[in-house]
This record gives structure tokens, sequence and C-alpha cells, in this order.
């Protein structure tokens, strides 16, 4: 039988159980949010990571796409020079004045499609520039949070450990209440800690429930006086007791 608390006037016996139980239950609700709590700062930690990583991804795949597209246009321009160097020798070596400007015009015709094409390279060139700097900012920012976060996880597992261990004690300690405890006056206790946020048991101040303000009846409170009854609120429906 566990130890109960301190009779509170004419406290109902039961009553008396199921305040005792209210504070260990409360210590379980503690203990399963502080546990409960690791996993999800793990998961916000973790989307943290994955987030700069994938910004780190974008800015790199733009740098990479910008590369790509320079060297096509490199390989172009060399094409290019190749053709000019064609015209070039073709009029060198033309012995009339059609054949000299043709092939001139093409030159020049070329050259304007080279500039065109390193201009672009250009553009290129500037855009890696833009991006190099980020993205060696981005890695910076991925090595020191995934430094922390597997510190975190080192540290947290440990803690988690800990904390369901201190769980394990105080449910154990909460099976030790249930003894004796009638089933029917369990359920309604165990409903009513959901449905109030852990105050199924109140206590009555001036004749009023302190869990919604709504005065008793005379008669209620006189079968709280006298300890015999469980009384519930009419109101709110928790489970009264006189404090002393």
């Amino acid at each position: 039988m566990p130890m109960l608390l301190r009779p509170l006037v004419n406290m109902h016996p039961v009553v008396q159980q199921l305040l005792a139980l209210q504070q260990v239950d409360a210590r379980v609700a503690t203990m399963r949010s502080k546990v409960d709590s690791i996993p999800r700062e793990t998961a916000r930690r973790q989307k943290k990571v994955d987030d700069l990583s994938r910004q780190r991804d974008a800015v790199e795949t733009v740098i990479e796409q910008a590369d790509g597209q320079y060297q096509e246009l490199e390989t172009k321009v060399s094409g290019l020079d190749a053709a000019i160097k064609r015209q070039q020798d073709h009029r060198d070596v033309s012995n009339n004045a059609s054949s000299f400007t043709a092939a001139q015009h093409q030159i020049e015709y070329l050259t304007q499609d080279k500039e065109a094409l390193q201009n672009e390279q250009l553009e290129l060139m500037e855009r890696i520039e833009q991006e190099t700097p980020k993205l060696a900012e981005c890695d910076q920012l991925v090595a020191v949070e995934t430094a922390e976060f597997e510190a975190y996880k080192a540290e947290s597992q440990v803690l988690e450990d800990e904390l369901r261990g201190k769980f394990d004690e105080v449910v154990g300690e909460r099976g030790r209440h249930l003894d004796d405890l009638p089933e029917q006056s369990l359920a309604m206790y165990e409903e009513l800690f959901e449905s109030t946020d852990g105050t199924a048991v109140v206590a009555v101040d001036g004749s009023h429930c302190t869990g919604c303000y709504t005065r008793l009846t005379p008669n209620d409170m006189a079968f709280l006086l006298g300890g015999s009854t469980l009384i519930t609120c009419k109101s709110c429906g928790r489970i009264l007791y006189l404090a002393g």
C-alpha cells in the first residue's frame, strides 16, 4: 500500500489516494514531456542541417552549371578561331578582289560571333565569381552546424537514457499508487486528468471549486465536510476535497 498524503479535514479515502496519484501523474507528465522533447529537438536540428546542405548544394549547382556552359562556349570559340584562321589564310592567298572581300566579310562575321560568345563567357565568369564566396560560406555553415548537431546527438543520447530511467522509476511508483483504488473511481480520474490538463482533483476554497470557480451547493459542502462521499463539481466534473 503506497504512502498517502496527510489527511486534509475529513477527506474521503479514495480522494486521498487520487490526490496522491495526481501528484505522481504530474511528475510522469513532466518526465514524459522532457523525454519526448529530445526527439523533437533532434529532428529540428537535423532539418536545419539538411536545409543548409540543400542551400549549399544549390549554390554549387549554379557554379557547376555556369562552368559547364563556359566550357561549351570555349569549345565554340575555339571552333570560330579555327574558322577565322582558315578565312584569313584563304584571304591571304586570294588572287582577286571579290575573293578577298568575301573572305574578309566572313572574318568579320565570325569575329562578331566570337565576341558575342566571349561576352557570354564573361557573364558566366562573373556569376561564378559571385557564387564562389557563397559556396565557401555555406560550406562553413554546414560544417559548424553539423559539428554542433553531432555533439548534441551524443549528449542528448546520454540525457535521454537518464531521463528514460527516471521516467520508468516514476511510472513504477505510479503503479504502487493504484493499489486498492476502485476501478470506476480510477477511470473517472484518468479521464478527468486528460481533459483538465492534469487537474482532476482540486480543492474547494470558500465553497468554490478551484478548478472552475463554481459555487458548491450546501448539500455538497456538507458531504465534503462529512468525508464519507466522493463529491464532484457539478459544473466541471472535477473531484473535490476540502483543504485544511
